[in-house]
């Protein structure tokens, strides 16, 4: 058996697993006194913090009525997929709860839930999904639960990074929805009195790699996908990076690349190509159907064939951090993005049935030089389900134009102090 086999079959086991698990979670009565009877909403009043009633939780203001928008065109906007619109514009309060003897339960795909002392849901800090999107925290998937198994208890303070969906197996939620919390956390002035931080798991090297980065301890870490349902003396979380919707704020941005882009500048200069091509031939799904050609075109011209599964982070961030063009097709490995230095060139190749915000978002956001291009399909596309495992057939010719001047030779370049903007 292949390794793609045996990653395969083992993803495909996982997915079954949680299936069986959810429908056996809904129907099988047990340890209902764990689940929430209610929703805790409290807002802050202007203070830096404010405090719950008989000590169910302290909450602190980050960044009150944040305002995000989404600046593109109308032609994109237009072009993004009819189940996937995304809004222009919202407001989104930060804030970073603490709660005093409190749980936190996950399912790991639709629910995180913090629950007080008093077995409230606290709904500000709290996230549940459905295909996809945040619903009401009174919606959350643990109020139709019945089977719960009893929470391990904690002995401190636990941080919980937890952010359901694809925030425990995808690199690109990852850096949007899982490492921006750190940030929320150290705004609160909280960051000092954490003794564990519970993510979603440590099962991928870019996970323990990126924690290991940013200074956290291995011996500090609780993978959620290990530990589902935990107590602790006090439970800190945080609201999601991206609020309510999918829109990426600009200190999101800021963070990551305050946080990753230093790191570039470590080391001796390691030769890099300014010009790189994207593959994602490491997927079952979204693969560019004429990939073989397009290298062979593309070559002539400067670019390198990545596959960007197979670098490691610090291997990404020079990579990115000195490229001159990026072309990919959408997908994870393009959240490397956020490494770039404003100006890069950046081509994103969509299906036409999966157009979507996020790395348009990012890069409009950090001073990209964006373009795009939009591949017929096939079929009509109704969700995002079937639209992300949709090939790609691209118009090679129509590349090379959104190139323009850039089709000059290129020479490789080296990564130094002067190269790298934060």
């Amino acid at each position: 058996m292949t390794f793609e086999h045996r990653n395969y079959m083992n993803k495909l086991y996982n997915k079954i697993s949680v299936r069986v698990s959810r429908v056996a979670r809904q129907l099988i009565p047990f340890n209902q006194k764990y689940k929430p009877i209610g929703v805790y909403r409290l807002s802050p009043s202007g203070s830096s913090n404010t405090t719950g009633g008989s000590g169910e939780l302290m909450l602190h203001a980050i960044y009150p009525g944040l305002s995000t928008t989404l600046n593109i065109s109308d032609d994109l906007f237009n072009a993004c997929s009819d189940y996937w619109k995304p809004v222009k514009h919202v407001e989104t309060n930060y804030e970073v709860a603490e709660v005093p003897q409190g749980r936190i339960h996950t399912d790991n795909e639709t629910s995180v839930a913090i629950i007080s002392k008093y077995n409230n849901l606290i709904g500000n800090v709290s996230l549940g999904l459905k295909d996809g999107k945040v619903i009401a925290a009174a919606e959350n998937p643990i109020f139709g639960q019945r089977y719960f198994k009893g929470p391990k208890k904690i002995k401190g303070t636990v941080f919980s990074l937890l952010t359901g969906g694809a925030g425990i197996n995808n690199i690109s939620h990852w850096f949007i929805d899982v490492l921006p919390r750190l940030h929320l956390l150290r705004q609160s002035g909280l960051y000092d009195k954490i003794d564990w931080f519970l993510v979603p798991s440590l099962r991928y090297s870019y996970q323990t790699e990126t924690l290991d980065m940013l200074g956290i301890p291995k011996e500090k870490l609780l993978a959620g996908d290990e530990h589902p349902h935990i107590t602790a003396d006090c439970v800190v979380a945080s609201t999601a990076p991206r609020g309510n919707h999918t829109l990426v704020p600009l200190w999101l941005c800021d963070y990551i690349k305050s946080a990753f882009i230093p790191l570039a500048q470590n080391g001796s200069a390691v030769a890099t190509p300014a010009r790189i091509y994207i593959s994602r031939s490491d997927s079952s799904m979204r693969n560019v159907i004429n990939e073989e050609e397009l290298v062979e075109e593309l070559k002539p011209l400067g670019f390198e064939h990545i596959i960007s599964s197979k670098l490691s982070i610090r291997e990404k961030l020079h990579l990115f951090a000195t490229a001159e063009v990026v072309v990919s097709a959408t997908g994870a490995g393009l959240v490397s993005i956020l490494f770039c230095r404003p100006g890069t060139k950046v081509i994103e190749i969509f299906n036409e049935g999966f157009v979507i915000e996020p790395f348009y978002d990012i890069a409009t956001k950090t001073d990209l030089d964006y373009d795009y291009i939009i591949c017929p399909g096939t079929k009509k596309i109704k969700d995002a389900g079937k639209g992300q495992r949709e090939n790609l057939l691209v118009d090679i010719a129509k590349l090379k134009a959104k190139l323009g001047n850039r089709l000059q030779p290129v020479k490789v370049s080296s990564i130094s102090k002067s190269e790298v903007d934060i």
